[in-house]
Order: structure tokens, then sequence, then C-alpha cells
């Protein structure tokens, strides 16, 4: 039987247990649906197993956990059941059945499985909707439906779903549904560019394929996924990721054949939150790209490791790798020499991967280093190995190829030491990848935001001497030149990003941000709207555009472009303070004030915003 036929989340109360029963004693302390399993099984079971879910049958009535009592006595025997792969390691929503549990549903399938006093029978649980916090505050749907053929390989595919949630939204939990026995787990991500459309429009099915989504990144270091059994938990007050508007999400699907046709249309639900973000993770990940498994490899071992520079609170985690992967574990070796171990698996299963919650933070020291290790076995002894006879396997981004990776959603104390950690993260991962140019880009960004110029500037020229037509190579030059000062060099360097990428907004934002202020307003202007082509909801373009159209002596148009600022980001104080400033050029001043108002609410004491209140007649 496949250990995805059944979804099984089963919590007993322990059985007590005395000295030798009478027979009324022992007919009393038999379990019955009614008072024992009916109760465990609609709270635990039913969410799963019912109409609707990805569950292949349903358990909510006496006669479907009838039916089935066989398998769920084997699948919880052998732990199969319910999924939970961490045999080390405190996690939320751990399923884990005590053995004792195990034994009393033992027990009542050998005793027959009576039902009991149907009296004392629990009504079935009603789900209204579905979701399983509540119903969301805006629920997506994929556009388009994916269709997967009876069988074939595995399919991934990456589904663009533009949303419309309004200006700037906290996210403080996402529920993902599937909708189709077909997906095998699904990743969300979050565009910022409308680069994963382009992909989309370049191909005549829904979505792009592959195992990269664009350029969609999880919001805020969050990572976001589903897969079967997972509970949806919301982040705490303070943790919720921000979901900019005109952001794409896009939904990476595993799809896999299920021996008949099969449509699929995702849903998504997001549940918001008033409260700001304020604490951002950082994504901590190891890995190894260095995997070859010749067939009959028994034991291949892959080991990754990150030393880090700061202190951090490591609050979720998540294990991946593919078929061949049989067991693995993470530690960290503190200052003082002691091991800490963060998680072991022993039995690894492609089918049931997950993100853990740590119930309780874990604080790492700075000096602590954090080491994965992952044992992989491509024999024909290894059941999950889809390959008969066993082939040679490398690292690659089909499930059956392999991977190695452990993503580690870690907090910092501040900006100071979140761009130390990267900076540390990105100097490993270049050891393992030293040729990776976006990688040795993104360590230059880090470094020109840390203020080591000379140091961001040799990574970029290094990206340049091998590949002088890099776009995104120009593009962070000219960052780099800015931040710098040297703002001829800067435009040169946008320039030449320019003439290779004529669409390429950031250097279009960058370069009439630099030209406005010296007198090169309608040029300015030129580059702002060419820029907006491509970066149509950046709340600092739209702002940036109307000053430039303020300079330049359309009021009309400058209101238009604070407004949509505003509309992007309603707390974003400068532009309301410019919009008071045109509308009082215009002669509104009873509008000036209402919005000059809330900029000086917003930022009190503020000497300028005073004086155009003054002007307003406040």
């Amino acid at each position: 039987m496949s250990k995805r036929a059944v979804f099984l989340v089963l919590g007993l109360a322990a059985v007590a247990c005395g000295g030798p029963p009478s027979a009324n004693e022992a007919a009393r302390a038999m379990p019955t649906f009614a008072k024992d399993v009916a109760p465990l099984v609609y709270a635990s079971c039913a969410p799963c197993h019912r109409p609707g879910q990805p569950a292949p049958f349903s358990l909510l009535s006496y006669a479907d956990v009838h039916k089935k009592r066989t398998q769920i006595v084997e699948v919880t025997s052998k732990r199969l059941m319910p999924p939970w792969l961490m045999t080390h390691g405190d996690f939320e929503g751990d399923r884990r059945l005590r053995p004792e549990q195990i034994e009393l549903l033992q027990k009542w399938v050998e005793n027959g499985a009576p039902r009991g006093d149907e009296s004392d029978e629990p009504p079935a649980p009603l789900f209204a909707s579905g979701w399983q916090l509540r119903e969301p505050d805006l629920i997506l749907t994929v556009p388009e439906v994916l269709s997967v053929p009876a069988d074939g390989p595995n399919v991934f595919r990456n589904l663009v779903i533009p949303v419309d949630a309004g200006p700037l939204r906290y996210v403080e939990a996402v529920e993902i549904r599937p909708e189709s026995r077909a997906v095998h787990h699904a990743v969300l991500a979050v565009d910022a560019t409308r680069e994963s459309r382009r992909r989309d429009a370049l191909d005549a099915e829904p979505g792009f394929p592959g195992m990269v989504p664009g350029a969609a990144l999880p919001p805020d270091g969050h990572f976001l996924g589903w897969t079967p059994g997972k509970q949806v938990r919301r982040n705490a007050p303070g943790m919720a990721w921000r979901l900019f508007p005109g952001n794409d999400l896009v939904l990476q699907l595993h799809l896999v054949p299920t021996g008949k046709p099969e449509t699929v249309q995702p849903r998504i639900g997001l549940y918001f939150t008033d409260v700001p973000t304020a604490i951002e993770p950082y994504p901590v990940v190891l890995f190894s790209e260095q995997i070859d498994l010749p067939p009959g490899e028994r034991d291949f071992v892959v080991r990754d490791h990150v030393t880090l520079p700061v202190p951090v609170t490591l609050h979720r985690l998540y294990p991946h790798a593919h078929y061949l992967c049989r067991r693995m574990r993470a530690w960290a070796k503190l200052p003082d020499g002691a091991e800490q171990e963060l998680f072991r698996i022993d039995a690894w299963d492609f089918d049931w991967q997950d993100d853990y919650e740590c119930k309780t933070p874990v604080l790492l020291p700075a000096g602590s280093t954090v080491a994965m290790e992952y044992h992989y076995d491509n024999s024909a002894d290894n059941p999950a190995n889809p390959h008969r006879p066993p082939r040679q396997v490398g690292f690659g981004q089909e499930s059956t190829d392999e991977m190695g990776t452990l993503t580690l959603m870690v907090t910092v104390a501040d900006r100071a030491e979140r761009l130390r950690l990267a900076e540390a993260c990105h100097v490993r991962d270049l050891e393992k990848a030293p040729r990776d140019s976006g990688l040795r880009l993104r360590l230059a960004g880090i470094r020109r935001e840390m203020g080591r110029s000379a140091d961001a500037l040799a990574a970029v020229q290094e990206v340049l001497q091998r590949a002088p037509d890099d776009v995104a190579a120009w593009f962070e030059l000219g960052l780099c030149h800015e931040k710098g000062g040297n703002v001829e060099a800067a435009e040169r360097a946008y320039g030449e990003a320019l003439q290779r990428d004529p669409g390429h907004g950031g250097a279009h934002l960058q370069v009439g941000s630099m030209i406005a202020p010296r007198g090169r307003t309608k040029e300015a202007i030129v580059h702002f709207e060419a820029a907006l082509r491509a970066l149509p909801n950046v709340p600092l373009l739209h702002c940036n555009l109307g000053t430039a159209r303020f300079v330049d002596g359309d009021l009309l148009a400058a209101e238009r472009s604070y407004r949509r600022a505003l509309e992007l980001d309603g707390n974003y104080t400068n532009a309301m303070f410019l919009l008071g400033r045109v509308l009082l050029q215009q002669g509104r001043k009873a509008e000036a004030r209402v919005v000059l108002q809330r900029a000086a609410k917003a930022r009190p004491g503020d000497a300028a915003i005073q004086k155009a209140l003054a002007e307003a007649g406040d």
C-alpha cells in the first residue's frame, strides 16, 4: 500500500493499567468507537480525511473507520502514519503516536472494532469553509487550469498569480489548498518584478517549468509551502511578511501522475494583520552540489557548514533532498566546543518533506558553526530508489536527480548584524561555487550596504572581467559608484546596463534619481516613465516622478504621482508632505491641510512639514 494512500493523525489518551480486571471491568476497558475512537478520528483525522482534501478517503463515520480499520493499524504500527519524519527535535505539530496509543488502536481492532453505545458518539465535525483557521481575508485562485496526464514523468510547474490586495498588507498566515491529488508538494514565493510574468508569457502552458521560480523569492525570509497534512500556523506578532502592492505570487507545484487524468487549480488563502513587520528573518542555507552517486553506492555522504559571525535565534528549519537520501541530521558546534543537535531524521521520505517550527526558539551564540550531514543510498535495496536497476545520479533540479539543502530561518538583533550574517553566508557559498556570478554580485551588494566600497567594487570587477556583457554587474557597478559619491562613473555604468537592456527598470530609476537634482528634469522624467514600465508598483519611483513633474510645473501630473505612491504605501510620509505642497501650489488649502496633518502626525517636529502646515492655515 502506498504511503500516500492515507493521512492519519491520531492522538489517543493513555490507558491506565492495573491488576487483572474482572469480566465487567474488561468490558468497560474495551475501547469502542463511540467513546474512544470517534473523538480522536474526528479531531485529528477528519481535517484531512474528508471531501475536498488530498486524502483519498473520508473518515467521518463509524462505517468509514470500520472499513479502513486494518489499514489504520498497519500503517500506525509501522509508523508510516501519521506522517512525521523527525526522529530528534522538539517541533510544533509533532504527530508521532506514543506506543500505548498504537497498542490501544490495535486492541480496538483485535476486539472486533466495536461501535459501542451510539448515544455516546459525538457528531461528525462540520467544516464550514474548508480552511484551517477561518475564512481567509483574501482567497486567490490560480488563473488557469493545469492538466496532468494519467501517467508519465513528474512535472514541476510555476504558476503566476497576480494579487490585488490593495495597499501594503502584512500577512500573518498562508494556507495553500492544492485541490488535486496530483500535487506532491508546493512552494510559494513572491515576485516584485515582472520576470515571472514574462516567463509565463513565453510558455504555451500555464506558468513556466522548472524547480527555480524565476525572480520570485521567499518574502521577508519566510519559506511558505504545502505538504500533505501540513498544519497552518500564524506568525508571531511582528513577524508577518509584507505583501507589497503589485507583487505577484508564484506557486511552484511538484505534480505526479495518479493513474488517471487530473486537473489542478489550487487556491491560496491569505490572513492579514494590522501589526507591522518588525522582525525580518534571514534564511541561512546550507547546501552541497557535490553529489555523484554511482549505481550500487550504499552510503554516499554530503556535508556542509557555516560559521555564524553574530548571535542568531533559530525559529524554523526546512531540510530537503530527493528519493535516494535515507537519513540526515544537523547540529551546532558552540564556541565552548559543545555540540547541540538541531534535528535528526533517521528515515527520510521525499513524499513527506516538510518545514518544522521550533517549539522553543534555539539561541546560537556568535562563533557557532552550524553543520549538516546527509546520507544517500543508490542501491537496489533502497525501496525509494526510482531507478530499477539503479543508474548514475548527480546533483540536479529534477526529482530523479539529487539535492541536499537545509534552510534555517533565523533572526538577528539589527540590520548591521543581518549584513554581517549575510556576508558570512555568501562568502561560504562562494567557497563552494566560486564561479557563480549571481552569488558574487549579491556579496558585492552586501558589502556596498556595509560601506565597504572597495571590496564591493573588486567583486563587481571580477564578474565583469569574466562576463563583460553582464547587465546585473553593470547595474551593481553603478550602485557602488553612486554609494561612493562618484555620480559620473555611476551614470556611465547605468548607461552600459541600459545599452545592453534598454528596459532595465532599476537603471532607469537610478539615473533619473541622480540627474533630476542636477537640473536635468525633463530627461529624468523620461527615465522615470521608462522605469515605470518595468516597475509599476514602486512607491519611491512614483514619488520621484511626482517631484520631477512638480519641478517641471505640471502640478496635476505631480499630484497623480504622489497619490499613486500613497495608494501603494499609505504610510509614505514624504509623499504626504509633497502632495500637501502640490495642493498648496494649486490653492487647495483645505485638502492640503488634511494631508499635511497626517504627515505631521507621522513625523512630529519636522520643520518643513510645520512650515507647510502654517501656509495651509493650520
